[in-house]
Formats: C-alpha cells, sequence, structure tokens
C-alpha cells in the first residue's frame, strides 16, 4: 500500500475523529438493506473507518469484524465498537479464512482499492456460500459533476475509479456476485440544509437539488447501493 494514501486516510482520521465520515444514523440505515439480519452471525465491514456500522450491526446481535488501512481508523473505530474485531489490512489481502463471513460490507471504498478486482475476489473467497454483500459505489455519470470541474470525491488524487452503472453491474457479475438489487445513495440531498444561508439564489439551488432528486433516474444518482449475493466464485 502506498505509503503517501496510508498518511492521507491517517491524517483524515486523526483531524476529525468520529466525524471523518458520515454520523451513526445512517450505517442503520445501509444495514437495513441487507433486510432480516440474522443474529449470531459474522460480519465484515472492509474499510471500516469510524466503526460505525460496526457498532450498529453489533447492536442487532451480530458477530462484527472489520478491517482498514489507516492505523488512525483502526483506533477510533476500536473505541466506537470495542466488541469488533478490527485490525489493520487492505482489501485485496484480507486476513481471514475461506468461507467465513454471512455478509461483507463495502461503503464507498472499493473505487480507491489499488486493484479492483483483486479486493472483491477476496470479498467472495471470505463469504460463505450463500454470504450477501452491501457495495456502495460511486457513478461517474453523477448530475452534479456535470457542473463542476472536478469530478470525484475529495479523495480523487489518491487512486479513485469512477465508473458507471453499467460498469460497476459488469464487474460484480463477471467476477461472481449475483445482484439482488441496487438503491440510490440520496445522502448529497437529505444532508443539505435548507437554510444554512438565506441569500434567495442560493435558497432556490438548493430548492432545484431537492426537488431533482424525487425524479433522479438511478443512472444519474450520486452513489449506487448494490446488493449482492455471492454465486461463482472465480478466483
Amino acid at each position: 500500500m502506498p505509503e503517501q494514501i496510508v498518511n492521507f486516510y491517517n491524517q483524515l482520521y486523526k483531524s476529525k475523529q468520529s466525524q471523518a465520515m458520515r454520523p451513526i444514523t445512517e450505517y442503520s440505515r445501509f444495514l437495513s438493506y441487507l433486510k432480516l439480519l440474522e443474529a449470531d452471525k459474522k460480519i465484515l465491514d472492509i474499510a471500516c473507518g469510524t466503526g460505525f456500522l460496526l457498532k450498529v450491526a453489533n447492536e442487532k446481535g451480530l458477530k462484527t469484524f472489520g478491517i482498514d488501512i489507516s492505523d488512525e481508523a483502526v483506533k477510533i473505530a476500536k473505541e466506537n465498537s470495542p466488541s469488533s474485531e478490527i485490525i489493520t489490512a487492505s482489501a485485496e489481502n484480507l486476513p481471514f479464512e475461506n468461507i467465513f463471513f454471512d455478509y461483507v460490507s463495502c461503503l464507498g471504498s472499493i473505487e480507491h482499492f489499488l486493484d479492483i478486482n483483486q479486493g472483491l475476489r477476496e470479498m467472495l473467497r471470505v463469504g460463505k456460500s450463500g454470504a450477501k454483500f452491501l457495495l456502495v459505489v460511486p457513478n461517474k455519470n453523477y448530475f452534479v459533476w456535470w457542473f463542476t470541474k472536478n469530478k470525484g470525491t475529495h479523495q480523487r488524487d489518491f487512486q479513485e475509479e469512477l465508473k458507471s452503472l453499467k460498469e460497476w453491474r459488469d464487474i460484480f457479475n463477471n467476477l461472481g456476485f449475483k445482484i439482488l438489487d441496487i438503491y440510490q445513495d440520496d445522502w448529497p440531498s437529505r444532508c443539505l440544509p435548507w437554510f444554512y444561508s438565506f441569500n434567495p439564489i442560493k435558497i432556490l439551488k438548493r430548492l432545484f437539488f431537492k426537488l431533482a432528486w424525487l425524479i433522479l433516474p438511478l443512472n444519474y444518482t450520486y452513489q449506487f447501493i448494490f446488493i449482492c449475493q455471492k454465486n461463482i466464485v472465480k478466483i
């Protein structure tokens, strides 16, 4: 793992601590997409960040495991979810045995893998037969990026591959994931406050943005939430 990438995330988590990612309430929403989570089953969260998903999953009775390339993230995640087993590791080389997990999640990090295909193969390797996967990935055709000079997140300078809905779907299908559902991640619309400014023009822009989400086709959303199941493992 290149040192500059690890340093970037260490600095991010060191400076922002538990505020580095979304609030904990969002992770309960993410887990709800898996539906009918079974207690005592094992879940692995890859690039676990603040550990909030692990904390919520643990409260639902799951046995929780997490990895992150950032030592700072691992430290914070352990504080937030002390009952979880969390270690420093990369997605391309998961330190777990074959067919071990019932659920695997990775929220907004696959696009940053140094080797996306290898990371996804590792997920399949550690997943049990019929394991379910919660995978959140960005959309290179996000409609807001039509109006901005730069496409991508604040992490785009450190290994970020943006892909379309079709491209992500093809990658998952070709590697052996059976896609069950695809949802929109509408976080940008929900997190935008109405009145951070009372400028009429800015209020109208926010109104347009929020209304656009009501009719936004999946192809132009911010991120895709893929719910998949282990199909044919190609390793």
